[in-house]
């Protein structure tokens, strides 16, 4: 196990006559607790996992982060990143600030000898997400990136299916996430400056990582189209759409959107059937995935799973936690998430040029 790897072992007495074993659990440090980190992630990610404890947050507004310390009994708080870095006796930071930061963030938590699970999209191009991975590469730290909707019951059960050949050969997907996001005072996912871009980049990033999960393929190619349906940010999109040719020959069909509450589905049409699932995208853990064939009535069920619940943010805490314990790649690693800026920035270079963009 690396040097700066600090783990926290404590000694649990099991029943009568049962040896003596050893808990470890990863001592977590937050950057940018005070909004997603704090609904989300803090509550339903690291408090609940067996192997994790929240140790330090860090936040820009004093109160804020303050509050978020007292509500999970962290330890320590700070309003500074090389303060927290510095102090708190942390084996990994959760970085979940605006992308803007991302880059500078990382090279910091690597200078200390920091583990890194940090929020997508990683970066706000692939130039800076190479960065952080050389950065974390150079230090000798594990980097993993933050998707979660890997995890999902649902998506685990697609991936599945998929891969057993239950519609057959994958000829055609379609995955759609939407919601209304109309424009707010210092939301940073409506500039460009600080995002980069808006609807795609903020959920078509997830939209885009999960289907190529479940397909086994990768994006090869794009041809996209973005723009302004109902909103105006600053300089980014309410509405995009992208055509993918995987690198399997599979074409799919991805669009996001501020404007509008989608479906949110995940469609994969094959040779021998459809899967159609629902609750995948998105903040939940609920849903329904379905596998049947188009018939004269209409879609005929064939396969039927409704989501039991398991908790996403925790399962990927805890894999998280365990690639640190078990000295093992994470299972979602910070080359995936550059992989996935790659896959971004050929989205708004062909929502610019009108051209067909490779994904290298």
């Amino acid at each position: 196990m690396p040097d700066s790897v600090n783990l926290r072992v404590i000694c649990c007495c099991l029943k009568s006559g049962e040896r003596m074993s050893q808990v470890e659990k990863i001592r977590w440090g937050v950057i940018g607790a005070t909004g997603f980190a704090d609904s989300k992630s803090i509550p339903e990610g690291i408090m609940p996992a067996g192997n994790c404890e929240l140790v330090a947050v860090m936040g820009r507004n004093e109160e804020k982060v303050r509050k978020v310390a007292q509500k999970y009994g962290a330890a320590q708080w700070s309003t500074d990143v090389a303060e927290m870095l510095a102090k708190a006796d942390i084996d990994a930071c959760y970085i979940c600030s605006p992308p803007h930061l991302h880059l500078e963030q990382v090279q910091a938590c690597a200078e200390a000898g920091v583990d890194i699970f940090c929020e997508k999209p990683l970066a706000r191009n692939a130039q800076e997400a190479a960065g952080m991975v050389a950065a974390a590469e150079e230090r000798g730290v594990r980097f993993g990136t933050a998707f979660m909707m890997p995890f999902h019951h649902l998506t685990t059960e697609a991936r599945r299916l998929v891969g057993e050949g239950a519609i057959g050969q994958v000829v055609s997907t379609r995955v759609q996430f939407g919601f209304t996001y109309p424009p707010m005072k210092g939301a940073f996912r409506h500039s460009k400056e600080l995002h980069r871009g808006g609807a795609f980049m903020d959920v078509g990033c997830h939209a885009t990582n999960l289907v190529e999960h479940i397909i086994g393929a990768k994006v090869a190619s794009v041809m996209a189209m973005a723009g302004n349906v109902v909103y105006e940010y600053q300089g980014v999109e309410d509405s995009c759409l992208a055509l993918y040719e995987f690198d399997n020959g599979t074409f799919g069909y991805t669009d996001a959107y501020f404007a509008l509450s989608g479906q949110n589905l995940v469609e994969v049409y094959g040779t021998k059937g459809i899967l159609l699932a629902s609750g995948i995208i998105g903040v939940t853990y609920g849903g329904v995935l379905q596998v049947g064939k188009r018939g004269a009535s209409g879609f005929e069920e064939r396969v039927r799973i409704e989501s039991d619940g398991r908790n996403m943010y925790q399962l990927e805490f805890e894999a998280f936690a365990d690639a640190i314990l078990n000295d093992t790649e994470p299972p979602i690693p910070g080359t995936d998430g550059l992989w996935n800026a790659k896959v971004l920035d050929a989205v708004y270079e062909s929502a610019e040029t009108g051209h067909r963009i490779a994904v290298k």
